[in-house]
């Protein structure tokens, strides 16, 4: 991948993704979806993080697009202290909105794999999934042993506390 600056694509896929967040901050302040499937549908956003994990990965090797993500990942953060002590999203272990912290580690765990494999491998990090994009070279061990670290992350390490 020879591109280094941030393309139109970039700020689709995060229109896109801020515009779920702000499609349920919406339902929630005019109350149009009932609390339940407001909470629901909170509960299965940690598939944004993943999707772009498993599909988007090689965008963040661009400065620029981890910045985005970054910087979109910081306002979830705060958004989810706020929402912390909000009786309406309360769940059994935290609340509805801690899956929205994924997407900051998502961010951070894609830095340091890349940062890891071009270290000790000299080449960049590729998920190992078969529908994940690939550099036109074979994974390594170390492509698996990150990408099963950076699966089992996302999907428990969040809800972990």
């Amino acid at each position: 991948m020879n591109e280094k600056k941030i393309d139109i694509i970039d700020y689709i896929v995060a229109l896109v993704y801020v515009g779920v967040g702000g499609f349920i901050w919406l339902a929630y302040k005019y109350s149009f979806l009932p609390q339940d499937q407001i909470n629901g549908i909170m509960a299965i956003t940690f598939i944004g993080p993943i999707s772009l994990f498993l599909m988007y990965y090689k965008r963040f090797r661009i400065m620029s697009v981890t910045l985005l993500w970054l910087c979109i990942g910081i306002l979830q953060l705060i958004s989810v202290y706020q929402l912390k002590d909000n009786p309406d999203f309360k769940a059994v272990n935290g609340t509805y909105a801690d899956n929205y912290l994924n997407l900051l580690l998502m961010v951070v765990l894609i830095t340091l794999f890349r940062i890891i494999s071009l270290v000790t491998t000299r080449q960049e990090f590729v998920v190992a999934a078969w529908f994940s994009p690939k550099d036109n070279r074979k994974l390594n061990v170390l492509d698996y042993i990150l990408s099963f670290i950076g699966f089992l992350t996302l999907t428990i390490g969040v809800t972990l506390k």
